[in-house]
């Protein structure tokens, strides 16, 4: 006949935990495993912001598109200037209310405004730098997926996306200047022939 391990007493009893010594090994492996889940939890969560965010431009980009099959580089870029400017009205509005009647002691929608111009510094910070990240656009593949994603976070990642900054915006002014230049002295040939 098997042995039975009998299950009374304190020291066989495992149901019961005992309370863990604050400078025991024990202590140290569950202060870490509390670290490491409470990092994983704040990078979840500001992953989870970043593609909230990036969603929302992108569904601003797509309420914008008309029934073009290709956008021009030029197109870009007034999308991307339209995209930046888009507070104007808003903060007019703002300004408007806060300038009627003598509202010293205290101006309304204050957080709205300083959230507004966060936003519009930030952007133009990396506007400035490295650019702003849009939609493909220029590419026909691209644009159809894109016009096709439903606004969902989870397919962000199928969609193709490029930035846009000031550099492109000065290359895309001397290219224009350059073809106003080339323009002009075709026209001054065929007048001196």
């Amino acid at each position: 006949m098997p042995k039975v391990v009998k299950k009374s007493g304190p020291a066989r009893d495992k149901t019961k935990e005992r309370p863990v010594h604050p400078y025991s090994r024990k202590a140290l492996q569950l202060s870490k495993q509390r670290t490491h889940e409470k990092k994983v939890e704040t990078s979840k969560t500001a992953q989870f912001v970043k593609s909230e965010i990036l969603a929302e431009k992108l569904r601003w980009f797509q309420d914008r598109l008309d029934d073009r099959h290709v956008y021009t580089k030029q197109d870009m870029i007034d999308l991307v200037t339209e995209y930046r400017d888009r507070f104007k009205e808003e903060l007019e509005q703002i300004c408007i209310v806060q300038n009627v009647g003598k509202r010293q002691q205290s101006k309304q929608h204050v957080s709205r405004e300083a959230s507004i111009k966060m936003t519009i510094e930030e952007e133009t910070n990396q506007f400035e730098s490295s650019g702003i990240e849009v939609p493909e656009l220029i590419n026909k593949k691209h644009l159809e997926e894109f016009k096709k994603w439903n606004g969902e976070i989870k397919f962000i990642q199928n969609l193709k996306l490029r930035k846009i900054s000031s550099s492109d915006v000065r290359r895309q002014v001397d290219k224009l200047s350059k073809e106003q230049d080339e323009e002009d002295e075709v026209e001054e040939d065929a007048e001196a022939t």
